[in-house]
């Protein structure tokens, strides 16, 4: 924890001296940064600090050490613009086809309901799988149902392979409603769930107490209520996103030479800087009202089911330093409820782990034999021959958990020689 409070203050201060350092250079050649930008209305107020202040900083001081190629991979990286979808709910393939030999994973979003999530691990999922996402415009106002229903549908439709569901967060509560199905079974063709920080501990949270001040703002005059949903938005969203190292790194980082790696963070946390400011309006105020409201409700609805019955593989991945959700300790409580349940944690990581450079879920869904489970009492268990090796993961956390045990109970050797 000391060691990622280290890197908030790193960051902070490098922007700092960089603010300082181009600020000296606008008074010598203001003509680089520009004109003054017009006086904005009210609703864009909140957005100010981010779009015209610390974004330019950056990139104006990384613009000369990056290379061409730096900047061009860069600017072609996703943004949350282009995982927008217009119509109703509906499911995007990462590919123009799929390879039906390999199985079909879907991934269920969170509160946001785009992909953009998980655009940084798509390369390493498709790999493994077929890979297609959930999506809902933030004008769309379907229910809980529907949208179980909408997954059940696509889920029924792929007979005759394997389908995996990946839910995170709002996600996680749905996929874990399709897979305790509408009459207590799962769909035929579903062979696990894969849960990231699962939101059935909201009512235990402090999002549970976003309701009444979205309806205290949503009863604001429309552009005093626009400009208070963006001041309280903006932040909120940045707080939870996670370290910020992280959400600037990439995995081949490592290949830099070290004097580029910090100007490198930089210049992407500043072309990230304007995503932040754009997620008020992908989730609008009554979007985020609406989708809470059934999140609530499901997630509530889910605490109360039979969850001891579904037998299906289930395998959570809980963050350690989630801001926003109990997550490790909901973890736990799902593998005492789910009787095919294993768990993995996620350390250091927050609310939205799969945009951070060091979790890569292909990876960890392999190590942990995701794909290889079967439903509990789908056939008679051989001890022999389905017996595999724990690994390395495994064997760490179980030596983490009982190092308090051995320290108590362990004999102290004492010595006179």
């Amino acid at each position: 924890r000391a060691s990622r409070y280290t890197s908030y203050i790193s960051v902070f201060v490098c922007v700092c001296m960089l603010a300082f350092t181009t600020a000296l250079h606008a008074f010598a050649t203001p003509s680089r940064l520009g004109p003054r930008p017009a006086a904005p209305c009210v609703q864009n107020v909140a957005a100010l600090p981010i779009q015209h202040c610390v974004a330019p900083v950056l990139q104006l001081a990384s613009d000369s050490i990056l290379t061409a190629q730096m900047r061009r991979e860069m600017a072609s990286e996703p943004r949350l613009a282009d995982f927008a979808v217009t119509g109703g709910p509906q499911f995007v393939r990462h590919t123009a086809e799929d390879d039906p030999t390999k199985p079909l994973l879907l991934y269920l979003p969170g509160i946001e309901l785009s992909g953009y999530s998980l655009h940084r691990q798509l390369p390493g999922l498709a790999e493994d799988f077929c890979v297609r996402w959930l999506a809902v415009p933030p004008d769309d106002r379907s229910s809980f149902e529907a949208l179980r229903e909408a997954v059940t549908r696509e889920v029924e439709a792929e007979e005759g392979r394997p389908i995996y569901l990946l839910g995170e967060s709002f996600g996680g509560v749905l996929a874990l409603s399709v897979a305790q199905g509408a009459d207590g079974k799962p769909p035929s063709s579903l062979a696990g769930v894969a849960l990231v920080n699962p939101a059935t501990s909201i009512g235990r949270s402090w999002p549970a107490q976003l309701p009444r001040l979205l309806d205290a703002v949503a009863a604001l005059p429309p552009n005093l209520s626009d400009a208070a949903y963006f001041a309280l938005a903006t932040p909120i969203f940045a707080a939870i996103s996670g370290d910020p190292r992280q959400l600037g790194a990439r995995r081949g980082d490592e290949a830099l030479p070290p004097p580029l790696r910090l100007p490198v963070l930089l210049a992407r946390l500043a072309q990230q800087m304007p995503e932040m400011g754009a997620l008020p309006n992908a989730l609008p105020l009554p979007a985020l009202a609406h989708r809470l409201s059934l999140l609530l409700h499901a997630a509530a609805h889910v605490q109360e089911a039979p969850l001891e019955r579904l037998r299906l593989p289930v395998h959570v991945f809980a963050s350690s330093e989630d801001r926003v959700l109990p997550s490790t300790d909901e973890a736990r409580r799902l593998r005492r409820r789910l009787p095919n349940c294993r768990t993995s944690p996620l350390p250091e990581s927050g609310h939205v782990p799969l945009l951070e450079a060091r979790v890569d879920l292909a990876r960890s869904l392999r190590d942990v034999g995701f794909t290889g489970r079967t439903p509990l009492g789908s056939k008679p268990k051989d001890y022999v021959a389905d017996f595999a090796p724990p690994s390395a993961e495994e064997i760490l956390n179980a030596t983490q958990r009982l190092r308090s045990v051995r320290n108590l109970v362990s004999p102290v050797f004492l010595s006179t020689e």
